[in-house]
């Protein structure tokens, strides 16, 4: 790996971290939303750093095919334009890159005597050739399918008597009824994969029952319909999943009680990161693949949920609650927020080695909503202009950021743009940044002059912002498999992307950009142990000594502290990036040990873009104090954790 050197700072990565995302562009009503959100999407961020090494094994990345799924009900099944709205929806998802779509198909809506029940027979038929249809336009896009079977909701296929018709089976009817669909699913329709439910909590409630089911309940109905896949020789394809919420109250007991119904693999979902929810999905994860079972998330995505609104709710009063936030995740001042927690999900899918994961919100991927245009819109209403926005960025094949942030994340061959300094994302305008990948460049070259070359060896980079402006990145290296270059200080907040234009082609990298991003640089170039920092202390004879924190000779990865004396007039000189975008000084403060300071300058350094400083006096009581964890905090955004040794 090649290292750029500035006043004993190297400007490298090494670990990928994420930083936590600003909430500063929410409006009021929603700041402290956002900011409790982001109480647990930081600590998330850390956990998978933390254990996660970069390795990329084959997980598929698709999302919701929303027209298709039978909650439209026969209404919108039947129209004569539905395989058109299909075709359409499509053709979007494709520009998205998704390597499959989900298909939510559920009971009742392709059981033969539920028409019976409802007095159209006929239309059994008709259902089942739309979505043979279906199926036939996905494999035209070269997409795999994934198909959900649980239940169609009562609230929302409003012209059928579901109420009536689900208060009408016994238990042993609503389970065969459920194992009859998810054959005909299977054998009419086959799907690359098929799911029998991840919510038993949806389910229990939206069938009318007084509890939800029990873990032994749910294992022996999924069981059932497993059994009976089985034994109409459904092995293999498709492969047969079945899970629970993450928001699962005793979820492990309903992990556990999966184990044995014969599944091919475990499937979530998750719809919220408060609580600990993000944590509890690694771990019921971690309890399938202990009992041989791979696991996969067919629905999520981070609903607008704090821990208070949580607190006390039943499995029935979560569900009730996503119902009720969920029209608000439509506002565009979401996006950076939604790619952190989906560049957590895409991590996480190949730290666990996932089949699959699948955003919900597809339709957030072609349209947002201004919040300062349509803010007094109640959620029905709300919903219908996301609607109308998407149909029409459909029609015209445009992609909102996020939807060109995240088709960039899923993207085989992608590159990771993160910090240099801490190796974290996400990152600011203005800051340093290292773009990891393959063939980025033909050879190693430097920039040996400011301004920042545009081009070196061949390869540029521009950066297209959430306003759609395109800027050049001015680089400090480009090599095969590393590129070194400042963030434009232009850039707008928000999903971004950045476009490497090498010579054997264009590779692209999603990046979050935020106000601020701090990281400190780390002397063994990973963003940890020593700082790489400075001791600046003013004699009395009015000299000034300069000392680093850390053996200028080392090699790095094999630094060692320096222990530095705190002296009348000693000041800490820290470096980093991503800090000088910070409204105000009084934004700033620095954690040393216990102890939490105000620098006296936190900005720009000298003489070269993109990099920052931050110094700080220090207190004579940190004489003698040993090593001592230092980071900063900028705005409520605290940076990677280095050292020094006092």
């Amino acid at each position: 790996m090649r290292h750029f050197y500035l006043s004993l700072i190297l400007l490298c990565l090494f670990t990928a971290n994420r930083a936590a995302a600003q909430c500063q562009s929410a409006p009021a009503a929603y700041s402290a939303t956002c900011t409790d959100m982001e109480s647990y999407i930081s600590p998330f961020n850390a956990t998978i750093a933390s254990q996660w090494k970069g390795a990329k094994p084959s997980s598929a990345f698709g999302t919701e095919l929303l027209s298709a799924n039978s909650n439209i009900s026969l209404t919108g099944i039947l129209s004569a334009q539905a395989l058109t709205r299909v075709q359409g929806e499509l053709d979007g998802l494709s520009r998205l890159g998704v390597q499959f779509v989900t298909v939510g198909l559920s009971f009742p809506i392709l059981y033969q005597p539920f028409f019976t029940y409802n007095n159209d027979p006929q239309d059994y038929a008709s259902v089942l050739a739309f979505y043979q249809g279906v199926m036939s336009a996905i494999r035209q896009h070269g997409m795999k399918v994934l198909i959900e079977t649980t239940v169609v909701f009562p609230d929302y296929a409003t012209d059928l008597p579901l109420k009536a018709y689900y208060a009408s089976l016994s238990s042993a009817e609503f389970t065969a009824g459920r194992a009859q669909t998810a054959q005909i699913v299977a054998q009419q329709l086959k799907p690359d994969w098929l799911n029998l439910g991840s919510e038993p909590d949806t389910i229990s409630e939206l069938i009318g029952l007084s509890a939800e089911y029990t873990p032994a309940e749910w294992a022996a109905q999924i069981s059932t319909i497993v059994s009976q896949l089985r034994s109409a020789g459904i092995n293999g394809t498709p492969l047969i999943g079945a899970g629970c919420g993450a928001w699962q109250q005793d979820g492990s007991d309903y992990v556990s009680a999966l184990m044995s119904t014969g599944i091919d693999h475990f499937d979530m979902h998750t719809f919220s990161v408060d609580a600990g929810m993000l944590n509890d999905a690694v771990n019921y994860i971690d309890m399938a693949t202990a009992a041989g079972k791979p696991s996969a998330i067919s629905e999520l995505w981070d609903h607008k949920m704090t821990a208070a609104q949580l607190q006390g709710l039943s499995e029935y009063g979560i569900i009730d609650l996503l119902a009720t936030v969920e029209p608000y995740n439509d506002y565009s001042f979401w996006a950076p927020q939604d790619a952190e927690f989906l560049q957590q999900i895409i991590d996480l899918a190949y730290w666990k080695q996932l089949e699959y994961a699948s955003p919900f919100e597809s339709e957030l991927f072609f349209a947002n909503v201004d919040y300062n245009q349509y803010g007094s819109l109640s959620g029905t209403a709300l919903t219908i202009q996301e609607t109308s926005q998407e149909g029409a960025a459909l029609t015209d094949g445009t992609l909102t950021p996020l939807g060109k942030w995240y088709a960039a994340a899923i993207k085989a061959g992608s590159a990771a743009t993160v910090s240099s300094a801490g190796g974290i994302a996400p990152v600011a305008p203005g800051s340093l940044v290292s773009i990891y990948g393959s063939n980025l460049a033909a050879a190693e070259v430097s920039a040996t002059s400011q301004p920042l070359p545009n081009s070196l060896g061949g390869t540029s980079a521009l950066v297209t912002d959430s306003s759609g402006v395109q800027t050049q990145l001015p680089l400090i290296f480009a090599g095969p498999t590393q590129i070194n270059a400042v963030i434009p200080a232009s850039a707008s907040m928000g999903p971004a992307v950045v476009t490497i234009n090498t010579p054997s082609g264009a590779v692209t990298s999603p990046v979050d950009l935020n106000p601020v991003a701090p990281t400190l640089y780390a002397a063994n170039q990973n963003g940890t142990g020593v700082a790489a920092a400075e001791l600046v202390t003013n004699g009395s004879n009015g000299q000034q000594t300069v000392v680093t924190t850390f053996d200028k000779g080392c090699t790095p990865g094999d630094c060692t502290a320096v222990a530095i004396n705190v002296g009348s007039g000693s000041a800490l000189v820290l470096f980093g990036t991503g800090i000088q975008g910070r409204a105000a000084l009084s934004d700033v403060t620095v954690n040393i040990g216990s102890q939490t300071l105000t620098p006296f300058y936190a900005g720009a350094a000298p003489n070269f873009t993109g990099l920052d400083q931050v110094n700080v006096m220090l207190p004579a009581s940190l004489a003698g104090t040993g090593t001592v964890n230092v980071s900063v905090t900028v705005s409520g955004i605290q940076s990677n954790v280095v050292t020094v040794t006092f």
